[in-house]
């Protein structure tokens, strides 16, 4: 693949506190477990890059996605037990290679708990959308469709099941409530999001939850979840930059 992964291993990176949470149920408090300052490289990711001009980049502490296709881009390491991503994300235009969707504002949308229908780890793809039906999986398309829907889905490997959602009204499904300025993307606007799996408890029986700023847009509590598996960055004809990826986990 002729993509070019252009490289460079400075600048100062900001950090996230690993603040006490209200799913990690005491005695148990958050460490943090695997993290990445994007300033050693991408060795600890898989690209798989529709088109061969997208360019991921690191530069000054910062994860540089630029696609006019789609492009996920994988933790090479699994994730279980009960844990949480953060992560710091900003959207900015889409490249010119994007074509009629350059200058657009679209898809920061990502993968967890993925895994193969017989358990393995997610084996490689061409980076087109179509490819992953049939991967299981939790997905979030964050400001997708040219920020004009963000849906929570449940890739069961035959089908890709919206779970709730919202979205502008002539694309919005039965029952998804209306986009509002806290689930679109904001040019140049720092967000970040936090993704948490976890064993369900007779006092909290929510195994997912997904939040952007302040705001905790999606919840779960639905009986045979997924608890374990894999994380990409997922995006389509976008540029995306991100800070301070962290994995913590409630131990």
């Amino acid at each position: 693949m002729g993509t070019a992964l252009r490289l460079s291993l400075c600048g100062l990176i900001l950090s996230i506190p690993l603040t006490a949470a209200a799913w990690c149920e005491a005695p148990k408090k958050l460490e943090q477990i695997a993290a990445d300052d994007f300033r050693a490289g991408l060795a600890r990711w898989r690209l798989e890059a529709e088109d061969e001009r997208a360019v991921v980049t690191v530069q000054n502490g910062v994860l540089d996605i630029a696609t006019p296709a789609g492009l996920s881009l994988w933790w090479r390491e699994p994730l279980s037990g009960d844990y949480a991503i953060r992560f710091t994300a900003l959207a900015l235009p889409a490249p010119v290679s994007a074509g009629p969707h350059a200058g657009r504002l679209s898809d920061l949308n990502m993968f967890w708990n993925a895994l193969e229908a017989d358990g393995s780890a997610p084996y490689p793809r061409s980076g087109k959308f179509a490819g992953y039906d049939t991967l299981p999986s939790y997905y979030v398309g964050f400001g997708a469709n040219a920020n004009t829907t963000t849906r929570l889905r449940h890739y069961t490997g035959s089908e890709r099941r919206l779970l709730t959602g919202y979205a502008d009204g002539a694309i919005a499904e039965p029952g998804e409530a209306p986009m509002t300025a806290q689930t679109r993307l904001h040019a140049g606007q720092p967000l970040t999001v936090e993704i948490v799996s976890r064993q369900p408890t007779a006092s909290d029986p929510v195994h997912l939850r997904w939040r952007a700023g302040s705001n905790e847009l999606f919840t779960r509590a639905d009986a045979n979840a997924r608890l374990h598996g894999y994380f990409a960055f997922r995006t389509t004809a976008s540029r995306l930059q991100i800070r301070d990826f962290q994995v913590l986990q409630c131990r």
